[in-house]
């Protein structure tokens, strides 16, 4: 059960989601200091689905290294991966907690198990099927809108449950709470867009293998605006190409010329304006109801670093 997830943690993740627990807990005026076990809390949530999500893509890398089925086999990292779910909860047997706070601290760790494998559940199932509809009427829309559900709930979602954790272990008013809890979401779906932008630009230190999502066969953010574009500007024939490189054996794809299509049109671009906005307008509405403070300067800064950072 723990060399794998050993294995995956040792390799240093930016460990953004747990900076963001304690970070929600000292803006309402908690004392971060206090909850670093509760740091450990998000990483084991984030290991375990890492640990899997590698499994049913098929992945070879994480983090610069093997991923955990390809070290230890697959069995050994399903029962690792899955048992790391549960890990965080005995973090908090061990935190003197109101009933009430422990109350909603199991209330929001529960919903994000469920809410994350009902994401995990429709990024398996995939966005291909809504596509010859969309390209038919040359409206990706409901494309573009099913990808963003699938984001929120695979990646927004255990953001904000860390961020609402932590404003509950600061003792948040409900208020408060409920922005922290935006705030991380587009944090989370910003991420998770700018991830797709990124799987395609290619990982520094070659974290992963680069448009490992095209290889795969997956429709993400880029390829949607692509296609947007494409069908803005009378570019059909390109957009049958590029959906015609789908129904091809991975090794027969253009891989590259894939890229540079979706590139050309402005996708790339586009999709990190998109996250960079989210961010921005739920950071509006927190602003409002958090006072001055050091921890509500990094809070700020943080959300820059997670949106700005690039090299992953």
């Amino acid at each position: 059960l723990i060399r794998p997830v050993r294995a995956i943690t040792d390799r240093q993740g930016k460990g953004w989601r747990s900076m963001g627990l304690l970070l929600a807990a000292a803006v309402v005026g908690g004392d971060p200091a206090l909850l670093e076990r509760f740091a450990s809390f998000p990483e084991f949530l984030h290991t375990g689905s890492l640990i899997i999500d590698d499994i049913q893509d098929n992945s070879l890398l994480r983090r610069g290294g093997p991923c955990a089925h390809i070290t230890f086999g697959v069995a050994t990292a399903i029962n690792a991966g899955t048992a790391a779910y549960f890990l965080g909860e005995g973090i908090t047997r061990k935190h003197p907690l109101t009933e009430a706070q422990r109350l909603r601290v199991y209330e929001l760790y529960f919903t994000c198990l469920r809410g994350s494998h009902v994401g995990q559940a429709l990024d398996i199932h995939g966005l291909s099927h809504m596509m010859p509809q969309c390209l038919e009427a040359n409206d990706f829309t409901p494309l573009w809108d099913a990808l963003l559900c699938c984001h929120r709930l695979k990646s927004g979602l255990p953001a904000s449950i860390c961020a609402r954790t932590g404003a509950v272990l600061g003792t948040a008013t409900p208020a408060q709470e409920g922005a922290l809890g935006d705030y991380f979401l587009a944090l989370g779906l910003a991420f998770q867009i700018l991830d797709d932008v990124i799987n395609l630009q290619g990982f520094g230190k070659s974290l992963k293998t680069k448009a490992e999502d095209l290889i795969e066969g997956k429709v993400t953010a880029p390829v949607i605006r692509a296609m947007m574009a494409l069908g803005e500007n009378g570019g059909a024939t390109s957009q049958r190409w590029l959906w015609g490189q789908y129904s091809l054996p991975s090794d027969q794809r253009d891989v590259a010329g894939m890229v540079q299509l979706i590139e050309g049109t402005g996708a790339f671009e586009t999709c990190i304006d998109e996250a960079n906005a989210m961010v921005e307008h739920s950071w509006a509405k927190l602003d409002a109801l958090v006072p001055a403070s050091f921890a509500k300067v990094c809070l700020r800064a943080f959300g820059w670093f997670v949106c700005k950072v690039r090299d992953y």
